[in-house]
């Protein structure tokens, strides 16, 4: 008997607040208007996002957030790299959702071993070990993330 998988639903994809300070790598595929939404109709833009923090991917993820859809209108069929955080929330208001470029070299190498398909470590982000009190350069932890096959990192 044919086994056929369900098709992915909105509730599939990452929520954006578990993004905050990722890195991603985004392509814009389509800017989209006329989507009838619980809200009404609403435009939204459809892109491929790869969490480089994490590994995980998203195909034909729409974002109807209009900070980002202002960023990644411009770049359809691109890609963008850059990491998700806050602006200022205006009064009354909920703080929008914004993409910060990443030119550091650091994260340039990370999106471009990824797309060269070179990723076979994780990343472990210097702020999570930070905020967990790990000293990272305790040679003991050293040794272990070298096991893990983790990316060598410093506080």
């Amino acid at each position: 008997m044919t086994q056929f998988a369900a098709p992915a639903g909105m509730s599939d994809f990452v929520p954006l607040a578990d993004l905050n300070g990722h890195l991603l790598l985004i392509t814009p595929l389509e800017y989209k208007t006329g989507i009838s939404t619980v809200h009404g109709d609403s435009d939204a833009i459809e892109v491929d996002l790869v969490d480089l923090d994490t590994g995980v991917s998203e195909s034909s993820r729409l974002l109807f957030n209009a900070a980002l859809k202002s960023a990644l209108k411009p770049n359809i069929g691109a890609k963008v790299l850059a990491t998700l955080s806050q602006g200022s929330a205006k009064p009354g208001k909920s703080a929008p959702w914004i993409l910060v470029a990443a030119t550091d070299a650091a994260s340039v190498k990370r999106a471009t071993d990824h797309l060269a398909g070179n990723i076979a470590a994780p990343y472990i982000a210097p702020v999570a070990v930070a905020a967990s009190g790990i000293d990272v350069n305790d040679p003991a932890v050293q040794a272990l993330l070298a096991k893990l096959g983790a990316t060598p990192i410093s506080a």
